[in-house]
């Protein structure tokens, strides 16, 4: 990802809230950035609505499950 706002790359791995841990960078799919990420693609750019206003992500790339399994 690619904050925008901070001209900062970030990266992301989707989890569920009982894995999340947002320090080693495991966020939950129910959490505002978890759920402005769902069903993007590289080249999107996610919107996310916090108390200190919206913060733009763009998807730089994007690994599944399924292609860690492969």
């Amino acid at each position: 990802m690619l904050d925008l706002q901070r001209d900062k790359k970030i990266e992301y791995t989707l989890v569920s809230s009982e894995e999340a841990d947002a320090e080693k960078g495991l966020i939950s799919t129910t959490s505002p950035i978890g759920k402005s990420l769902m069903g993007k693609k590289v080249g999107d750019t996610a919107t996310v609505v916090t108390p200190n206003g919206n913060r733009e992500l763009d998807v730089l790339h994007l690994t599944t499950i399924h292609d860690e399994a492969s």
